[in-house]
């Protein structure tokens, strides 16, 4: 039994060495993402010499972590001030490299939201200039920069849906009791129209998106079945008749579509229930995913295609990262480009396994379960030799879902020596509309209890040891962690909680003014609304922070200072609680973060003093800091002398 070498944190949570890559429509250049003096920038190299490329973006401080190229070959990206959100719309010449901020609004949110094969210099933003509550549509010429405002939001209107004429063409709305409807603009009045109804239930269903000729509306809609489905609406047809395209054969939903980039028409979907399957829908394209099933193992999509469809980018996602490749389908051959991470290829890693729970009232909980390899039994594949400490990592959302594929987290994690188990816990998407339903209401309850049978069932399996399970989490999933140590204070021996929400009542009052639209789906989902008595009592009843004398397990919080979604307040008042009851606390800030940690050196750092607190109460390898504080803004406010070497 050898024992793997100790992964640096710096190898798995610095910068990668390229991502994303994006061919571009012609299939003549290839732009990815990559360092340049060690923060992530926009390069651009020729298809066949991706080792010859040029930076063209000039970040210097957060990094940029997604980009589009437009129809006329400029690239476009959106990038945020120290994670505020408050996202500006940025436009690259590739040949000059000169950089023009599309949106340069103080305390505005924008977005891209359709390019045009038809009008290649021109792309419709969502943006909140007006009214920060709603976006409006805004016409950019990527010529001249200039903004034409083309539809003032003024039904408080959610999604927009646009198609290749660059005009909007549906809508949403969300109503008071929690449905959803899906607003047509009238060709013959230039009023919004309700098309149909998505009933609360239903109402994740939104359209995908639209043929480029405006005729037909591919819609993933849940009406009449648990799993969404592929819908086609005729738009040419008075009563906007619906087709069937595709269903999911599994427990999942439809996950995403591949399209034919000039028609807009789908050709395959995929759908994960716990690996990722793709179910071919037009016959001319059976080949290509045969050819890739029989040579990829783990999990495939699609992320980029030539307008032509000739050529696709394939990203392939095993243990020890990303590999991307270009299939050519004019002769059913692939060229390797690279792997995301060069650094990681010298380590060990270790399998993911895909395993089904029974929550104790019966319900099939898909999770993912990863140990260290070299522990395995080999009686029992996926199984360690005996019981190990466990780290049961809680998703965010919590209407989102964990994945099989490369986890940092869960690589890290077991490379010190730790089980690590990921369970989709009721209310997680991408399961059905009825899973999602039996999470309302169920925050620190139901949604609480799938995670704890999740822990027994590790611990009847001989995977866990029942006085070793920490709970570590953002988001939700940090809000999970401080549940689980008031709720259930006995049955973890610690928890990290990254900026998760303490008090529901505030949590809510402070959501970002651009949620508005889907207000009513918060209260109904989490299940009461503060601006009522009932509400309110009910909310503080799921608070932790009601509950934090009955903490009594360590517990570790990392904040962003500029989160807008959870505010430093949620932390800051748990803590402060903790402080005044003299119940040892472990805080850290970073004044340049949100919700999340983007920058690698700050990652590093918190990682570092994680990795450092789980050392000390779960035991497990541990790697000396160093030089891991260097370039963050870290501040260890309390607890300092649990969390430092």
């Amino acid at each position: 039994m050898t024992v793997p070498t100790l992964i640096p944190r710096k190898a798995i949570f610095g910068n990668p060495t390229r991502l994303q890559p994006a061919i571009s429509p012609d299939g003549n250049l290839l732009a990815f993402i990559a360092p340049k003096d060690d923060v992530l920038n926009i390069w651009v190299a020729p298809i066949d010499d991706p080792k010859n490329a040029k930076c063209i973006t000039g970040d210097t401080k957060r990094g940029i972590r997604q980009f589009n190229w437009t129809y006329s070959n400029q690239i476009v990206y959106i990038q945020d001030k120290n994670g505020d959100e408050d996202w500006q719309t940025y436009l690259v010449n590739i040949e000059t490299a000169q950089e023009r901020n599309l949106t340069p609004f103080k305390g505005t949110n924008t977005s891209p939201i359709k390019l045009s094969v038809a009008r290649p210099n021109e792309m419709i933003i969502a943006m909140n200039k007006r009214d920060p509550t709603v976006f409006d549509l805004y016409l950019v010429d990527l010529t001249t920069a200039e903004l034409e405002l083309i539809e003032e939001n003024t039904g408080k209107f959610g999604e927009w849906h646009c198609a290749d004429d660059l005009k909007a063409h549906f809508t949403t709305q969300e109503q008071p009791d929690g449905s959803k409807k899906l607003l047509q603009k009238s060709k013959e009045t230039g009023n919004w129209e309700t098309c149909l109804t998505w009933e609360f239930s239903d109402a994740f269903s939104d359209v995908h998106s639209l043929s480029k000729d405006g005729t037909k509306a591919y819609v993933l809609d849940s009406r009449g079945r648990d799993n969404k489905a592929l819908v086609e609406m005729d738009l040419t047809s008075q009563d906007k008749t619906l087709r069937i395209l595709g269903e999911s054969p599994n427990a999942a939903d439809i996950k995403d579509l591949l399209k034919d980039p000039k028609t807009g028409t789908p050709i395959a979907f995929s759908t994960q229930h716990a690996i990722t399957k793709w179910y071919v829908l037009d016959a001319a394209y059976k080949k290509d995913f045969e050819y890739l099933e029989a040579n990829f193992a783990g999990e495939i999509n699609i992320t980029s295609q030539t307008l032509d469809n000739t050529k696709w980018i394939i990203s392939q996602s095993t243990a020890s990262g990303i590999k991307y490749h270009i299939y050519d389908r004019g002769t059913a051959s692939t060229t390797f480009l690279f792997h995301s991470n060069d650094e990681l290829l010298q380590y060990t890693f270790n399998n993911m396994h895909p395993v089904v729970i029974k929550s104790r009232d019966g319900h099939d909980l898909v999770s993912y379960l990863t140990i260290p390899d070299h522990l395995e039994d080999p009686e029992r594949p996926g199984r360690p030799i005996q019981p190990i400490p466990l780290v049961l990592r809680v998703h965010g959302g919590p209407w989102f879902r964990d994945s099989y594929g490369f986890n940092p987290e869960h690589q890290w994690l077991s490379n010190r020596g730790f089980a690590v188990l990921s369970v989709n816990f009721r209310g997680s998407t991408g399961f059905g509309k009825s899973f999602v339903d039996l999470g309302n209401g169920q925050w620190s309850k139901n949604m609480h209890n799938d995670l704890v049978d999740g822990v027994e069932w590790a611990i009847t399996e001989r995977i866990a040891i029942r006085e070793k399970v920490a709970i570590y989490g953002g988001s939700y999933g940090g809000y999970s962690t401080l549940a689980g140590l008031t709720y259930t204070p006995d049955v973890f021996c610690c928890g990290v909680d990254i900026v998760g929400p303490s008090n529901l009542i505030t949590l809510i009052e402070t959501i970002p003014p651009y949620w508005s639209a889907m207000y009513r789906m918060l209260v109904l989902r989490i299940g009461g609304d503060p601006a009522t008595e009932e509400g309110r009592k009910f909310l503080l009843e799921c608070s932790p922070l009601t509950h934090v004398d009955k903490i009594k397990k360590p517990l570790l919080i990392g904040q962003g200072a500029n989160d807008p979604r959870v505010k430093q307040a949620e932390s800051d008042q748990i803590v402060d609680a903790m402080v005044a009851r003299k119940i040892p606390v472990g805080y850290v800030l970073f004044s340049d973060e949100g919700h999340g940690f983007a920058r690698p050196p700050n990652k590093i750092a918190f990682n570092a003093i994680c990795e450092k607190f789980l050392n000390n109460h779960l035991g497990g390898r541990h790697e000396p800091h160093g030089n891991d504080f260097e370039g963050s803004t870290a501040k260890i406010l309390h607890g300092k002398e649990d969390l430092l070497d």
